[in-house]
């Protein structure tokens, strides 16, 4: 669906987008299903190395992850994009319905930035601090700064309802007109507390199909897991291909092209990409624009 006039006049000026019935089963349940399997095989590899005492097949797709943590974090490895190289993830990524909103915004011109995510959120009870929590921060602050003025827009998707309960997203309405902010490392980028600007905290609660659309400027935040049940979502990045994306070393792809549709990147096509892009063992720049702290022995 391709937004109203009114909806982009809210993204500018609130920096988001909150939108109900976006995908229906048709659009999630393969989705669902890729990572289903990729979690089957995990489970059984950490059974075989004793790492863990069930496959727990019978725990329904929101729980089965969380059982299986409460023996080992391992199994929230291999679920992002572009390890799992699934053919589900990589058509949702391409979606008319979700390139419609960002052909509103960007143009009709579109490249699927390379930072892009999958999180199965745990509860914070087996693990609060195991790579899957957030506190405040912009996207624009894991890009370097050459991309800081690309529009940049994210569109966060649950896969399962995500509720104030399970940890759904919270933002801060017009955060974006306050500029980058500074970020500091503590086990990710945040935003320091004395630079985060003014304004009420509002919490996305959302159902499976839903989105919501963000500014690369927008402070948001995971809030708290106290469900006993994941919260699967996937960020999804998009822009005008013309404008810089601030990633030193992966391109993303072509999604979509009115000007050019032979240069739309096939499912083949995006696997071998990622494929050399991850055999590739030089050294890489680091990407976000914030230095990390120097580890010491």
């Amino acid at each position: 669906m391709k937004l109203r006039q009114s909806q982009i006049d809210d993204f500018y000026d609130q920096g988001y987008l909150h939108l109900d019935g976006v995908l229906g089963p048709d659009d999630l349940n393969p989705v669902r299903w890729e990572l289903e399997g990729i979690v089957d095989r995990n489970a059984r590899r950490l059974v075989a190395e004793g790492k863990i005492s069930s496959l727990h097949e019978r725990e329904p797709f929101e729980y089965r992850v969380a059982r299986i943590a409460e023996e080992s974090l391992e199994i929230l490895g291999e679920v992002s994009p572009h390890q799992s190289l699934g053919p589900a993830i990589f058509h949702l990524m391409c979606n008319p319905k979700l390139l419609a909103i960002v052909e509103s915004l960007v143009g009709a011109e579109i490249l699927c930035h390379p930072i892009h995510v999958l999180r199965a959120r745990i509860p914070d009870s087996i693990a609060p601090w195991a790579g899957n929590r957030s506190g405040y921060h912009q996207d624009v602050a894991v890009v370097q700064p050459d991309g800081e003025n690309t529009l940049m827009v994210t569109l966060w998707i649950p896969l399962v309802d995500a509720t104030e309960e399970n940890g759904c997203v919270e933002v801060i309405p017009g955060s974006h007109m306050h500029g980058v902010r500074r970020h500091q490392w503590f086990h990710t980028y945040l935003v320091t507390q004395e630079d985060l600007p003014p304004g009420e905290p509002k919490p996305l609660a959302t159902e499976a199909g839903g989105i919501a659309v963000f500014h690369p400027y927008l402070c948001h935040v995971s809030g708290e897991n106290r469900s006993e049940g994941v919260r699967w979502t996937t960020d999804l990045r998009y822009q005008d291909p013309s404008q810089p994306t601030g990633h030193p070393y992966l391109s993303g792809f072509i999604a979509q092209s009115h000007s050019n549709p032979a240069s739309e990147l096939t499912y083949p096509e995006w696997v071998t990409m990622w494929e050399r892009a991850l055999a590739d063992d030089s050294p890489k720049p680091q990407v976000e624009r914030f230095p990390r702290p120097v580890e010491t022995a």
